[in-house]
């Protein structure tokens, strides 16, 4: 990368637009002003043209625009530059805040940027005006970070000088940020979380052969033994599986020795089952038998006690059947007036519901006449009704415009009136954000001063006689400020005290636009009124107006006015509503009256209905009583001589029972069956109890030999499976130790890495020495031979090794600690590293070549001689065309370097002076 042109505007110190042509630089050139005037922002241009941030600290302030810049001027920066061999033209502005271009108060720029190629022609060709397109276009030609750009190419002294003393860890940081090392920290992550994983396996498969181990003494119901060995002390035996399998063998052949013995103890029991049972059905068939002979000869007993009666019975036979013929003739007849019993129950029931209907039909007449009468005496006033309310829908409309102008013209007035009193507040609170902006404005102003006089104060008292001054170099002092009248000034003070100066000029403008606006209102509101007749007869369209006619009109009175018009307006309202409801039941009133007409009709021929059919039912009703009557008469005649025959009945009912129970008594006790001794009786409850405690027995067997199968089931279950997961257990060790080992070397850990250096570590310590080589180059340049840096694995304490320079010094033949360098010896040694890297860097940026150099401060602490020496370094860093830039105060250095850049700072910001060789 070759800068050609750099245009800034706005930018940090500078108010206006600067511009600096580093080709009329060639070669060395010298950068050069006050304090804080600004030429480390000039430094910061260039990054932020190719990056679109700055370096260090600056960048994290995000602070870019300057306080010197007019509001209407933008902050932008214009690179033009030789980047991968094309010309190429950068221009970019940060987000910022911008004054309006019409109307008041700011409004946020979002940043931009705009990547423009030069052609063979010389014409500016545009390729990209989006910030990621055109960011990562320019990364990739540059072929470095952003970070690796800010130290290779601006050399910040101060912090290689920290790094030459720095411990292991901040040194690690700032190479990490440079070579980029985070793809090897991932590495040691990644073999980190295999580590893990691993282990977890192996815990996750331990613990299954513990959950089996545990699940077979469960099954075994026995206690894991004592002696038995831990999964870690069998695997370092000749066999993992050696203690589980023979232990598990053993349980699983006394647990099947068991269910075998189980199985024959329920076989026995089973048989002594079944003798019992046996026994008792015996007994119970038995005693069965014994209550069957019981009962016939209790019921044999019972027929000869009444022998008696049934002889009786018998000896009449032939009068029952001569009766029984009787009964048939009897029948028949009963049968015929049965059926006229019937029919007189019939012709009863059929007078009740003529009656019944009859009633309920005179019930219905009357409630018909009685609705009749009301719907005639209705009709008239529903009549009236709906004239009435045709005439109130005739005057609707008019009352409703009537009120709705009303209500206008009070809404109008109440709001004119409250407006007035609104932009009286408003406009009071705007003269009094003016005042507070103005007032901030001087503050910050003030505040400015007083922080510039601090500074001055703060450097004078850090100067004794001697000693060089920090800003020109010079060992005399001959007026240093009183640093007691002049207390410090932070920057942060004055950033807080700039920023209320901006924000009391917003709100400012703010109450500005709230007082227009209240302006606008009130005109609007005049006009309105105006159409009324109510307003005075003024012009409208100006805030002036408005406020002319608000004056015009008394308040009070047009308070009292807007009331009488809201007043009229809800009478009005009421009228209309009123009048709206009459309308609407117009339709309703005249739709009664048409039903009303139409229910009469359908009444007077309903009740003519009604009457012929109470009449009909009537009639019906007294002809059935009659009939019911005589038809009940003539079956009292008939049924009078038939008292005797349920008497013959009931006897031939009895004597044929009696015959049917003696012939089945007589067939019971001539049945085999029953052919047993009544005494003794049968021993049920005796083989009931040996039934029971045979039952027992075989339950308990069973049990028992269920639970002897089970446990040899699972036994035979789970040795396989233990088998199987100490199998499975093996390998995951092995391949844990090996990912164990690989992670613990990885992460600087464990026996093996005997320096405790992470694979990052170990690159970086790789890296770091490359750059030692590289600048030990350029530091025995500038030292006469006498210096080198080398690089050490050493460790000291507890920080990390490999990551340790030492400064080699020929003249003792002593490698020194880079701590023990004076103050020019440590500069020339980490302007040596900053050379040494930022070429191992470029290097390992696939060769892109950075054609330009700037190097920051630190050249007060040389000798002459030294001072030459490093100028000569400097000087053929010039070699190839390349343009290397000095920023210093010494002034010294004004007569060695003819091309110079020098930054003026002034109240209304800095200017730049460019000099050419």
């Amino acid at each position: 990368m070759r800068p050609h042109r750099l245009r800034v505007t706005a930018f940090g110190a500078f108010a206006a637009t600067e511009r600096v042509v580093f080709d009329d630089l060639e070669g060395l050139f010298l950068l050069h002003g006050e304090t804080g005037a600004g030429k480390t922002t000039l430094l910061d241009a260039i990054a932020f043209a190719l990056y679109g941030r700055v370096p260090g600290e600056r960048g994290s302030a995000k602070r870019l625009r300057s306080d010197h810049a007019a509001a209407r001027t933008e902050t932008e920066v214009e690179l033009e530059a030789t980047i991968g061999g094309r010309r190429l033209r950068i221009t970019r502005k940060p987000e910022q805040q911008r004054q309006k271009k019409s109307g008041t108060g700011t409004t946020i720029v979002q940043t931009s940027v705009r990547l423009e190629e030069r052609s063979a022609e010389g014409a500016w060709e545009v390729k990209s005006t989006r910030v990621g397109e055109a960011d990562k276009e320019i990364a990739e030609l540059l072929g470095m970070s952003a970070e690796q750009f800010f130290q290779v190419v601006l050399l910040p002294q101060g912090e290689f000088a920290r790094f030459l003393r720095a411990d292991a860890n901040h040194k690690e940081a700032l190479l990490q940020r440079l070579f980029g090392t985070d793809r090897f920290r991932k590495v040691e992550d990644w073999l980190a979380d295999r580590r893990r994983a691993a282990e977890k396996d192996v815990a996750a498969a331990a613990g299954a052969v513990d959950t089996l181990v545990a699940q077979i003494a469960q099954a075994a119901g026995v206690s894991i033994p004592d002696s038995a060995p831990t999964l870690d002390e069998a695997a370092t035996g000749l066999s993992l599986a050696a203690w589980p399998a023979s232990w598990t063998a053993g349980l699983g052949a006394s647990a099947e020795t068991a269910r075998a013995a189980a199985a024959a103890v329920a076989a026995l029991r089973r048989a002594d089952l079944e003798v019992a049972l046996a026994a008792k059905a015996q007994a119970e068939q038995l005693a069965d038998r014994q209550r069957r002979r019981l009962d016939a000869v209790r019921r044999q007993q019972e027929l000869q006690a009444a022998t008696p009666e049934i002889e009786r019975l018998g000896a009449d036979a032939a009068a029952l059947h001569a009766a029984g013929q009787e009964q048939q003739t009897q029948v028949g007849r009963l049968e015929a007036l049965r059926s006229v019993a019937g029919e007189a129950d019939a012709e009863e029931k059929t007078a009740a519901n003529a009656r019944t209907r009859a009633a309920g039909l005179a019930g219905d007449l009357d409630r018909t006449e009685a609705e009749a009468r009301r719907r005639r005496e209705i009709r008239p006033p529903a009549e009236q009704a709906r004239d009435a309310a045709s005439t109130a829908a005739a005057a609707l409309p008019a009352a409703r415009a009537e009120a709705d102008a009303a209500r206008r013209m009070a809404g109008d007035g109440a709001a004119l009136v409250e407006e007035h009193a609104k932009r009286s507040g408003l406009y009071a609170a705007h003269l009094t954000a003016r005042e507070k902006s103005v007032a901030a404005q001087t503050e910050a102003l003030r505040v400015r001063g007083a922080r510039i006089d601090g500074m001055r104060a703060e450097l004078a008292a850090q100067m004794t006689d001697g000693s060089p001054c920090p800003v020109c170099g010079s060992i005399d002092h001959p007026d240093p400020v009183d640093a007691e009248s002049f207390p410090p000034v932070s920057r942060d003070e004055e950033d807080a005290a700039f920023r209320a100066a901006g924000d009391a000029a917003q709100a400012a403008d703010q109450a500005g636009q709230l007082v227009a606006a209240a302006d606008a209102v009130l005109g609007e509101l005049a006009l309105r009124l105006a159409g009324t007749g109510f307003a005075p007869p003024v012009a409208a369209g100006t805030a002036a107006v408005a406020r002319a006619a608000v004056a015009a009109v008394d308040a009070a009175a047009l308070t009292a006015a807007a009331r009488a018009a809201a007043e009229a307006a809800e009478t009005l309202e009421a009228e209309a509503a009123r009048l709206s409801d009459a309308a609407a039941g117009l339709t309703g009133l005249q739709r009664e009256l048409d039903d009303l007409d139409t229910a009469i009709a359908d009444d007077q021929t309903r009740l003519a209905e009604l009457t012929e059919q109470r009449a009909a039912a009537l009639a019906e009703a007294e002809a059935a009583e009659v009939r019911a009557a005589a038809r009940r008469a003539d079956l009292g005649a008939q049924l009078g001589a038939e008292g005797d025959l349920e008497a013959a009945i009931s006897a031939a009912t009895r004597l044929a029972e009696a015959l049917v129970k003696a012939a089945a008594v007589a067939d019971l006790l001539a049945d085999p069956d029953l052919g047993v001794r009544l005494d003794p009786p049968a021993p049920v409850a005796e083989t009931a109890a040996v039934l029971e405690a045979a039952q027992r027995a075989h339950d308990e067997a069973n049990t028992a030999y269920g639970t002897a199968r089970h446990r040899a089931e699972q036994l035979t279950l789970l040795e396989p499976r233990l088998g199987d997961a100490l199998a499975a257990l093996r390998p995951l060790k092995d391949r844990a130790a090996h990912v164990r080992q690989l992670a613990d070397l990885a992460n600087g850990i464990g026996n093996a890495n005997q320096y405790k250096m992470t694979l990052s570590s170990f690159v970086l310590a790789a890296r770091l020495e490359e750059v030692a080589a590289a600048a030990s180059e350029r530091l025995l340049t500038m030292t006469a031979g006498r210096y080198s840096l080398v690089h050490s694995d050493a460790r000291k304490g507890n920080a990390k090794a490999g990551l340790s320079l030492l400064a080699c010094d020929s003249w003792t033949g002593i490698d020194r600690d880079t701590a023990t360098l004076s103050g020019g010896e440590t500069f020339l040694a980490s302007l040596a590293l900053a050379l040494g890297l930022a070429d191992v860097v470029t290097a390992e940026s696939a060769g892109t070549p950075m054609e330009a150099l700037f190097v920051d401060e630190g050249f007060g602490t040389l000798d002459e001689e030294t001072l030459d020496e490093v100028m000569n370094v400097l000087d053929g860093l010039r070699a190839g065309g390349r343009i290397v830039g000095i920023v210093s105060h010494v002034t010294e250095l004004r007569q060695r370097v003819p091309a110079q850049v020098r930054v003026r700072k002034s109240r209304t910001g800095s200017h730049v002076e460019v000099t050419a060789g």
